[in-house]
Order: C-alpha cells, then sequence, then structure tokens
C-alpha cells in the first residue's frame, strides 16, 4: 500500500498530505502484520474448514464455540481514521483494503452493516420461532462469531451514530467483535469521543467508546485540504447538478439521453420495502423522481440501500433549500432520526427531516457509485441553512462536489 501511495504522488495523481502519510504508514503496517497472522491461523485452524462446520452446526453449538483468535494468537491492534470531509479517510480505507493479500476480509459502509444486523436478528428471532425450542442465548454474540466464521477484518467507511437503536445494539455488538479477535478498520467524522453526541441515553452508549479507544489505534487525518474539491471538480460541477431556471429541462434532456430508446415507463410507483414510491420516469438501471417522493414520508436508510442496489442512475427534480425556519412540532414519518437531549420539539427546522433522509441518500448512492443528477432551488453550497444539521451536511455537500466525477 505504501508503495502505490508514494507512487500516485510521484505521478502527481494524489498531493503530499501529512496526515494522510501517516494514515498510509500504520495501514501499511497492520497490513503486514495480518497478513503474517493470517498464515499462523491458517496452520492452527483451517478457515474453510472451520466455516463449513459452522455451516452443520445448530445455533447453540456455534455459540459455544470459541473464537479462533482467542489461545496463542496475538489480538492486533485495530484502527480508528477520523477526519473533516474530504480527508481521503475512504480512499486510503479503500487502498488499504484493496493490497492486503488475505482472502478473508470485508468492507461495508456503516449503514449497510446495521441493515445486515437488523435483519439477521429478525432472522435469528424467526429461527427460534419456528424450530419451538427456546434456546437461551445473546443475539449479538451468535451475529459476531456468525462473522467470524469467515472474516478477519472487517472494514467499516463512515461510523457514525445518530439513531438510539443502533447506538444501543454497537454497545453489545463491538464489544462481542473484539473479543472474537475480529480486526476492524474504521472511518469516521468524529473522533471516538464526539461519537452519538448528544444523543438519546447516550450514557449507555459510553462504553463503546472506551471499547474502541481500548482496542484501536486513533488516527486523525485532519488538514487543511478537502481533497474532494478540486477546482476541476468545482468549475464542472454543473455537469449533474442543475440549479438555475433550465434545471427540469435539463434533466428531461439527461433522462432521455440515458435511456435512447429504452421502454419506458411514466408517473408510475415502484415498490420499496414493502411500500410505494412514486417516480416520473424509469428505464431500465434509469429512474427519476421527484424530491418529496422520495426524502419526505416514511422513508428510511434501507429505501436508499435497495434503491442502490436496483439502479445505476437516479435523477432528483426540485431539492429544496432547506431554510432551518423554526416549526411548532416533529414531522410524521421519521425512521432514521432521534431527539437529542435538551432540544425542545419547538426548535426543530423546517425540512431537516428532509435533509437528513437526503443526508442518508447522498452517502448510500456515493458508497455504491450511483450517478445522481439533480435540479434544486440553489448552488451545492447554500443547500443547507440550519445548524442542528450543519456538520453532516457538510460531507453531504463534499461529496455531490466528488460526485460530479461518476
Amino acid at each position: 500500500m505504501l508503495k502505490q501511495y508514494q507512487q500516485l504522488i510521484k505521478q502527481q495523481v494524489l498531493y503530499e498530505d501529512k496526515a494522510q502519510s501517516s494514515a498510509v504508514a500504520a495501514l501499511d503496517l497492520l497490513s503486514k502484520q495480518l497478513v503474517q497472522i493470517s498464515n499462523e491461523r491458517k496452520s492452527c485452524h483451517p478457515q474453510s474448514f472451520l466455516s463449513t462446520i459452522f455451516a452443520r452446526l445448530p445455533l447453540y453449538k456455534i455459540l459455544r464455540h470459541k473464537p479462533i483468535s482467542e489461545g496463542a494468537i496475538p489480538q492486533l491492534k485495530s484502527l480508528y481514521l477520523y477526519g473533516r470531509v474530504g480527508r481521503g479517510k475512504t480512499m486510503l480505507m479503500d487502498m488499504f483494503y484493496q493490497n492486503i493479500p488475505i482472502k478473508h476480509k470485508k468492507r461495508i459502509h456503516f449503514h449497510r452493516f446495521m441493515e445486515s444486523v437488523h435483519q439477521q436478528l429478525n432472522n435469528l428471532a424467526t429461527q427460534q420461532s419456528s424450530s419451538g425450542q427456546k434456546v437461551n442465548v445473546n443475539p449479538l454474540a451468535y451475529i459476531a462469531k456468525s462473522w467470524a466464521t469467515d472474516i478477519e477484518l472487517l472494514c467499516f467507511d463512515e461510523f457514525f451514530v445518530s439513531d438510539i437503536g443502533d447506538a444501543m445494539l454497537l454497545s453489545g455488538l463491538c464489544r462481542e467483535l473484539f473479543s472474537l479477535g475480529i480486526t476492524l478498520v474504521f472511518t469516521s467524522n468524529c473522533k471516538p469521543e464526539e461519537l452519538y453526541r448528544n444523543g438519546l441515553q447516550r450514557e449507555r452508549f459510553l462504553p463503546t467508546i472506551d471499547l474502541i479507544n481500548q482496542y484501536c489505534q486513533i488516527l486523525s487525518v485532519n488538514g487543511d485540504t478537502d481533497h474532494r474539491l478540486t477546482d476541476a471538480v468545482v468549475v464542472g460541477y454543473k455537469n449533474y447538478y442543475f440549479s438555475n431556471a433550465d434545471g427540469e429541462q435539463l434533466l428531461a434532456k439527461r433522462f432521455k439521453a440515458l435511456c435512447h430508446g429504452l421502454p419506458t415507463l411514466l408517473d408510475k410507483e415502484i415498490i420499496i420495502n414493502n411500500r410505494k414510491i412514486s417516480y416520473r420516469a424509469k428505464a431500465d438501471k434509469y429512474i427519476w423522481f421527484d424530491f418529496y417522493d422520495l426524502c419526505s414520508g416514511p422513508r428510511s436508510q434501507r429505501d436508499y440501500i435497495q434503491l442502490s442496489d436496483k439502479f445505476a442512475t437516479v435523477l432528483i427534480s426540485d431539492v429544496p433549500q432547506f431554510s432551518g425556519e423554526l416549526v411548532p412540532a416533529v414531522f410524521s414519518g421519521v425512521e432514521d432520526s432521534y431527539q437529542r437531549s435538551g432540544v425542545l420539539m419547538g426548535s426543530l427546522r423546517h425540512l431537516d427531516d428532509e435533509a437528513r433522509r437526503f443526508i442518508a441518500l447522498v452517502d448510500e448512492f456515493y458508497d455504491r457509485k450511483v450517478q445522481l443528477i439533480i435540479s434544486a432551488d440553489v448552488d451545492i453550497v447554500d443547500l443547507y441553512q440550519g445548524q442542528q444539521l450543519s456538520f453532516e451536511f457538510q460531507r453531504c455537500q463534499s461529496r455531490l462536489f466528488e460526485m460530479q466525477n461518476y
């Protein structure tokens, strides 16, 4: 990894960055240590054999099995990279992941990981119900051990906790993952002490922060430069983002050019997670929505995960400016949000719920390399005018600029 990073600097694809260089050195060292320990684990416990046995064992035997990392093989220190938006955290983690020559690894966006955890919890409940046997198990231990059967390196991109349910699950899940000896690599905009700040019942999440600090090397990649905001990107961003009076016409032209004679459905509905979402037009891997159909009402991160799996390009009309004006009550259908401690209901801001969903949508599409074409009321830099989500929206704006290269 270190050689590749240095070569990219020589080629002027990347620019010298002190904080990035420190992170690369740490990731490169971790890669070498992982390869060595992976080879030791193979000689002690052939992983393919272990996975085959686990696949055939009943639930209670899986939960009684001791992790392969216990005993003589030491546990590596995991890594937690944090820094402001545009500092190259995801790029560095991906470079590390792609270069490390071990088989049993997984790289996943944090939202997708939590979606998988929720699905596994549902499956476990169904399994116990259908078997008619009451098995006294810790479901989080079961999930962690199911991951440990064929994963020794787990990379989380965009580790960020905003949901009280996820916060409570992570308290137990992180402990189990660390205890099993799985090496974790996190990227985050926050240092550990800032995770879930002002969240409900945050005191129950504090042990998770302690675990991260105990088991991870904490590295800052902060700096003055947002590497996403290069001159070329900023100058050319109107390729996929239109904020003028002709925005709707330009979107229509783009959709027509993308479809290029493909059979097209107009003004229909698509079923996502058993709920209907209206769309303007759809053809093969291309779909066009109105903003409020996609980001208002009962929508969640799970919807955007499914959309990113189904479509290569998504067009969105009429993205508003999130004004930050006061509203008297909570909007309905907020599945991914929470009331922050000490924030009164009457102090919520106009369109903050929609802004939260828009952030989740951009995060998911960015991670999955979905092309996003937008018409909006204002330029990217003026989209969010509130205060409560200003930190989260910085990442959203930076990613919208970078996505102009897709």
